[in-house]
């Protein structure tokens, strides 16, 4: 039974740069399971996070119907949204710097498949004693801060880039 899976272009890394997808699956968890995206979109709980919206045929947010148990049919639409109300989307640019032991570990892509957050790269300088990376990162506050954390945890040096440095 083939779904489409679509979300908005400031979700697309859900979908692997996409903004739909066709999916197999018979509940609204089957298929995020089948994109490996459960864990972006459910918290530790299981329970879908508050910023995010899922519908089926663009009807009623699946929280009022069975959640993750919605079933879905062959041909059906769900649509993945990131809720207005929890925050508007910013973008915030950083300079990243690696240390030589984490140089060739993917941290930013570990932090955009971690957290709800795009991530683009502006520029980099990358050898194999160093890594200086200016990012921008886009998302809700609350996402980016938390993918900022994720770095740092690291061991990466995460600094503000002052406006106008990197268009």
């Amino acid at each position: 039974m083939s779904v489409t899976l679509r979300t908005g272009s400031a979700l697309r890394n859900l979908l692997g740069g996409e903004t739909e997808t066709q999916v197999e699956g018979v509940t609204i968890g089957d298929l995020l399971d089948a994109v490996a995206i459960r864990d972006r979109i459910c918290d530790g709980d299981g329970k879908i996070r508050r910023h995010f919206n899922i519908h089926v045929n663009e009807g009623e947010d699946i929280r009022f119907l069975d959640g993750l148990d919605t079933a879905v049919a062959d041909g059906d639409a769900v649509t993945i949204l990131s809720a207005i109300a929890g925050g508007a989307e910013i973008s915030r640019k950083v300079w990243l710097t690696f240390p030589q032991d984490l140089v060739e570990r993917p941290l930013i892509w570990e932090a955009g498949h971690k957290f709800a957050v795009v991530t683009n790269i502006r520029q980099a300088s990358v050898s194999k004693d160093v890594g200086i990376v200016g990012l921008e990162l886009s998302g809700e506050e609350e996402e980016i801060e938390k993918a900022v954390g994720f770095l740092r945890n690291a061991g990466v040096s995460v600094e503000p880039i002052e406006l106008g440095m990197v268009e």
